[in-house]
């Protein structure tokens, strides 16, 4: 038996309204062109919660082939997408099951528009890989696949419940950058971040073992990597953060993250982020000023924050 895990990769602007306001910039284009470039951390999840006698082959398609006679052959098809590339998505999934191909599609747009997706797939699913990916193969292989699988919204690095992603699957790639998650979701419950209400039903965070033999598995499989931590706010937890640092020291690693101003705060936390190879921070500041958030509701933290 083998499966495909195709990732729809680039992005693709389409709508008039956001070219208006300025999506095509060079800012923006920019950062699209390295998300275009990143390989999909959810496949690469599923290929690790594939049973061990199944074959699975990664596949990532900036252009989908034209003709039906040069897509690659298998027996069950998973698809992922970016919304921006979700009609692409959905017209590669009609190819495959007119001929003969059973195609599941999972990610966060399937989830947020279910009644959509179910009208190009055999199957769906909802929320996270975990709790979900075994039971569809193993639904598979018994001919009795249900059109809808529910995986899970918590929990999702507990053992066995865990799995590390097949970083194996990209040696012989050339990529920009290499995707490791140290969390799901944020504490900071802002209500205008769709974080901590559509990813995860609460905050999680991975062990730093975790974290860190993760690490060393992309350095394993990619030259040189560097790594862009797929996590909304990686250090929000600046105890947890502060362990994690020490570890990475020796990696010899360049890397990427996404966290909130808070970090300033704390000079110990910023100078572990410098040696431990942090070359690139992204902060989100939703105004300049307090005139331009007023009527925002402050953001709450969870009862579990830091």
């Amino acid at each position: 038996m083998r499966i495909g895990l195709i990732a729809m990769s680039g992005v693709r602007v389409r709508n008039q309204k956001l070219i208006d306001i300025g999506v095509t910039l060079p800012g923006f284009v920019s950062r699209g062109k390295v998300i275009a470039s990143l390989p999909s951390l959810g496949l690469l999840t599923v290929a690790a919660l594939t049973p061990p006698d199944v074959e699975v082959e990664y596949l990532e398609f900036d252009e989908v082939p034209q003709s039906d006679d040069d897509l690659p052959d298998f027996d069950l098809v998973a698809l992922s997408s970016l919304t921006a590339r979700i009609d692409a998505t959905y017209d590669l999934a009609d190819r495959y099951r007119a001929l003969g191909v059973p195609v599941v599609l999972g990610g966060l747009h399937v989830t947020l528009m279910p009644d959509e997706a179910q009208n190009h797939a055999d199957a769906i699913v909802l929320n996270g890989a975990e709790g979900a990916w075994p039971e569809v193969v193993n639904d598979f292989k018994a001919g009795k696949m249900k059109p809808r699988y529910i995986g899970l919204k918590k929990d999702v690095f507990k053992p066995g419940t865990y799995v590390q992603p097949r970083f194996d699957l990209l040696k012989g790639r050339s990529y920009n950058r290499v995707t490791v998650q140290t969390s799901r979701g944020c504490p900071i419950n802002c209500e205008f971040c769709a974080a901590s209400i559509r990813i995860t039903s609460s905050y999680q965070q991975k062990p730093v073992d975790m974290v860190i033999s993760e690490l060393r598995a992309v350095t394993e499989a990619v030259d040189l990597p560097f790594v862009e931590f797929a996590d909304d706010n990686t250090f929000v937890n600046k105890k947890w953060g502060k362990a994690l640092l020490r570890e990475m020291r020796g990696l010899n690693l360049r890397w990427f993250t996404e966290t909130d101003i808070t970090v300033a705060d704390d000079p110990e936390l910023l100078d572990l982020m410098a040696q431990a190879g942090c070359r690139q921070i992204l902060i989100g500041l939703e105004s300049p000023s307090a005139k331009g958030v007023a009527g925002v509701r402050p953001a709450r933290l969870e009862s579990e924050a830091f």
